[in-house]
């Protein structure tokens, strides 16, 4: 039977918790809290996993193997995508090498084979056909009311607003406003993998500095931020011995090149692996350039601020997000990347991305600062916009709680709603914190 075993059925027993008694490779206890959710995406086999190991609670991603000599085979150890890894898990144990991650540190192995519940012949043949099917909501199966749902995700998306408003407050007693709004709209920008490299990047290249810069051409700043975050031609080992091409690619050289230079960032800073083209870190560095241009004359605070007192009533996120929305323009119309042409045109920050920094950061920035300020009308008015904002396109996490709540694909939620879905996940579902849920509450409603 150990020939025939699949990385997908060492999954299916991770993810069905087919195993008892769990002891890492060292020797630790181990208990699983949260199995995490299954990754469609490259760099790791399930997201956002909890568990105990040697006293310790630890939360991140899990590579699955058969083997665990796979992870060196595989060139795991090399590869910098899989430094967020924090969990090992393979049926079984044929190396003495620790597990080691490209950054030095080294993760846990826990190794199934030892552990399972029940023969392996039988796992085998109870194994669903689906590819790693979750476990969905207790409460949802007992009492599968959708509006009542509804409901409740309106109000747990409030608490998630309310949440990130009073980040923005803390942060706000501690840093200029602008900048705090500048680093919020970056991280935005970087979501999901690059968003810790956009935040290095504003905290090297603080909006101050580039307000300061006495010019409304886009492109002088656009060379210090692509110079800054070591993603020019010139700064990549796969461009740097290419021919320049004329235009665009020469005169960010040059002005890079000129001026005076921090240290900078490296092209390994950034993460290009299975991000969509339209999405390369080096197009949303582009909008940013793009969006500091738009608001030059007043700044990007003030710009942004009048951008909610002025939006109408009723229709203010078509509003918002056209003030966010950044056209492809010039080389970046048709370019995805230095180099990399596009047989047609796409916005650098598209209605659906403008749409998640409009919820995500602009809307929860404006009400902590509408506090802080003692601007209430501006507080009110940035909540009640949140409030009916419509729905946002679907996220992995978000199609997942779907699931989970044995909601249809298609079903009809409102911003608000789907930022409760995922307040939920996070502050419960990835805890199996089932009791303090509020979902469960659900019983006898409807």
């Amino acid at each position: 039977m150990k020939a025939g075993i699949s990385e997908k059925l060492v999954a299916h027993i991770w993810q069905h918790q087919l195993i008892t008694n769990l002891v890492t490779d060292a020797g630790d206890q181990f208990h699983i809290i949260y199995p995490g959710r299954v990754s469609s995406d490259g760099g790791c086999d399930f997201r956002d996993a909890v568990f105990v190991a040697g006293g310790r609670v630890i939360k991140g991603n899990i590579e699955v193997h058969v083997k665990s000599s796979q992870w060196y085979s595989h060139g795991h150890h090399q590869d910098p995508k899989y430094n967020n890894i924090v969990l090992h898990v393979a049926m079984w144990h044929d190396t003495q090498s620790s597990i080691l991650l490209q950054n030095g540190a080294t993760i846990p192995t826990i190794c199934l084979g030892s552990f399972l519940c029940d023969s392996l012949d039988e796992i085998c043949r109870l194994t669903v056909s689906s590819r790693y099917s979750a476990f969905p909501c207790p409460e949802a199966i007992r009492n599968p009311n959708t509006e009542f749902l509804k409901i409740l995700l309106s109000a747990v998306g409030e608490e998630r607003f309310a949440t990130k408003a009073s980040l923005f407050q803390k942060t706000l007693a501690e840093e200029e406003a602008g900048q705090v709004l500048f680093r919020g709209i970056a991280r935005a920008l970087g979501y999901a993998k690059n968003t810790e490299s956009f935040e290095e990047l504003a905290n090297r290249l603080p909006l101050r500095f580039l307000e300061e810069i006495e010019t409304e051409s886009s492109i002088v700043k656009r060379a210090l931020i692509l110079g800054t975050a070591g993603l020019l031609p010139s700064q990549r080992f796969r461009l740097r011995h290419r021919l320049i091409e004329e235009g665009e690619e020469e005169e960010l050289e040059m002005i890079w090149q000129a001026g005076s230079t921090t240290e900078t960032m490296k092209e390994t800073d950034w993460c290009f692996f299975r991000v969509r083209p339209a999405n390369f870190p080096t197009r949303r560095l582009v909008a940013l350039s793009y969006l500091l241009t738009r608001y030059y004359k007043s700044g990007l605070l003030r710009g942004i601020l009048d951008l909610v007192r002025e939006a109408p009533i009723g229709v203010g996120y078509r509003w918002l997000g056209n003030g966010l929305i950044v056209a492809g323009q010039d080389y970046w119309a048709k370019h995805s990347d230095f180099g990399i042409t596009r047989k047609r045109g796409l916005a650098l920050l598209g209605q659906e991305k403008a749409a998640e920094i409009v919820i995500n950061t602009i809307l929860p920035f404006v009400y902590a600062w509408g506090e802080a300020a003692n601007e209430p009308k501006l507080e009110k008015k940035a909540i009640e916009i949140y409030r009916h904002y419509p729905r946002l396109g679907d996220n992995e996490l978000s199609r997942h709680m779907k699931q989970q709540f044995l909601l249809e694909p298609n079903v009809d939620l409102s911003a608000c709603q789907h930022q409760g879905l995922i307040h939920i996940f996070k502050t419960y579902c990835c805890y199996r914190n089932c009791t303090e849920c509020p979902v469960a509450f659900n019983q006898g409603q409807g």
